[in-house]
């Protein structure tokens, strides 16, 4: 049985620094377990734990962005497989990419395209020069940064009517989950002949022959290096606005389910799309790309509700949850300064429960969510209007563990865990980076932590 007990071992708020931390990402890559980074303003933080310093951990690096309209607002972690190099990508305010090669300790590239701010940028889990990020202009962009070539563009008729502000890639590689602030969330496939090909025609080097890339031009994609055009795709295969009433400012995959948050909801749902999850041009799930044949009304939209997990105080837009590296915790901040846990082995028991009751459902029935609109917020930084949601523990909610500091009052706005769950980051507004290090103790489901600064 998984225990969790987390104690505050060291906080860092950089005096020389006045900014707002909006994402951190713990290196996947690195085998110590030891490497994060945090943004936010024009700031790019890198440190590494280490257990023989009295402290938690140092900063080892930091980056100050040279345009002072930047506002950073996530970051992720990839390697160069060809020399083992990490790769950070940061990206945010002024739409700009930005790839840090920390082993020098420079930005080695930028992309540019998209025609708004970036709200979240994530790495294919199998393919790790192939990048995936969310704009405000409406849009997804797949970039591959081997060859800095534009893969594939997610937006269209029937792609997100305002801005995107999650994304999730399928650990398959095969699916791409988005949400945005239009409260829908979308999924699409990247099984299709004409993205599969694409994607392998953009490792190749672009031709230096103009005579070539004149023939070639009208062409998607060309085996020959020349620059291919990238495809457009204008429908996903699934997409609701039911099952959420706000901004959808966080989506994950847990498995085949999905998991989101609502701004001002308070409430992180693990939920099922009615939608087959197949890796193959399947017809009768159709995706429609330019060139392509055009089936909209094969496009999901039903879903099933599994659980909520409940939380307090938050009535903010843009805030992150987090979900460990092996799938068994699932952690998230509030305005409060506190982090809530659950433990996602418990989660098979609420599938099970799902099972019994869809059996007991009448055959075709799909239950969603009415949609209550509400007042939308203006920038991440300020309040949404309407009361959070509230009401007692169900037979589909499960109860969390709670990590409370005396200290940390700011909003947390996301947080990450090491592969190992030795460590949570959580990084606030205030400019704050709080360090939560799991101490080995059993600990009670239900029971709340309320622990105590104990500062290295």
């Amino acid at each position: 049985m998984l225990s969790i007990s987390y104690a505050l071992k060291h906080t860092l708020t950089l005096p020389k620094i006045k900014t707002h931390f909006y994402g951190v990402s713990f290196n996947h890559y690195d085998s110590d377990n030891s490497i994060f980074a945090a943004v936010g303003g024009r700031h790019v933080i890198i440190a590494r734990f280490d257990s023989n310093r009295p402290v938690a951990f140092n900063v080892v690096q930091t980056y100050e962005d040279d345009d002072k309209e930047e506002d950073y607002y996530c970051c992720t972690w990839s390697i160069n497989p060809d020399n083992g190099a990490p790769l950070l990508a940061v990206a945010g305010a002024t739409g700009i990419i930005k790839i840090i090669s920390t082993s020098v300790g420079l930005v080695i590239k930028s992309l540019t395209g998209h025609g708004g701010e970036i709200n979240e940028i994530k790495f294919h889990p199998r393919e790790p020069f192939l990048l995936f990020s969310a704009s405000k202009d409406h849009s997804i962009r797949l970039w591959n940064l081997k060859t800095m070539q534009l893969v594939a563009v997610f937006a269209g008729e029937r792609g997100h009517c305002e801005p995107v502000l999650s994304i999730d890639i399928h650990l398959s590689g095969n699916f791409l989950a988005s949400s945005g602030m239009d409260h829908a969330v979308k999924i699409w496939t990247l099984c299709t002949p004409i993205i599969i090909n694409t994607i392998e025609s953009s490792f190749n080097p672009r031709s230096s022959s103009s005579r070539s890339r004149k023939s070639e031009q009208k062409k998607c994609c060309s085996s020959d290096g020349t620059p291919l055009m990238p495809v457009i795709v204008h429908y996903p295969i699934f997409t609701t606005t039911q099952l959420h009433n706000n901004y959808v400012d966080c989506v994950r995959w847990y498995g085949d389910l999905l998991m989101s948050r609502c701004a001002a909801d308070a409430t992180i749902v693990l939920w099922k799309p009615d939608v087959e999850l197949v890796a193959s041009d399947n017809s009768n799930i159709t995706t429609v790309v330019v060139g392509g044949p055009a089936a909209t009304n094969k496009q999901r939209t039903s879903f099933d509700i599994i659980c909520e997990l409940e939380f307090n105080h938050c009535d903010i837009w843009f805030l992150r949850f987090g979900i460990s590296y092996d799938y068994r915790i699932l952690a998230t901040g509030n305005q409060a300064g506190q982090i809530y846990l659950w433990k996602l082995e418990d989660i098979p028991f609420y599938i099970d429960d799902y099972i019994k009751r869809k059996k007991t459902e009448s055959p075709g029935k799909k239950k969603e969510k009415p949609a209550v609109k509400k007042k939308k917020g203006n920038k991440k930084n300020n309040e949404l209007t309407g009361a959070l949601a509230s009401g007692s523990e169900s037979a589909n909610t499960k109860r969390p563990i709670i990590l409370n500091s005396t200290v940390c009052e700011s909003i947390i706005r996301q947080v990450d865990f090491s592969n190992d769950r030795q460590w949570i980051v959580a990084i606030c507004d205030d400019g704050s980076i709080w360090c939560w290090k799991n101490v080995g103790n059993n600990v009670t489901d239900g029971n709340n932590i309320n622990q105590q600064s104990t500062t290295n």
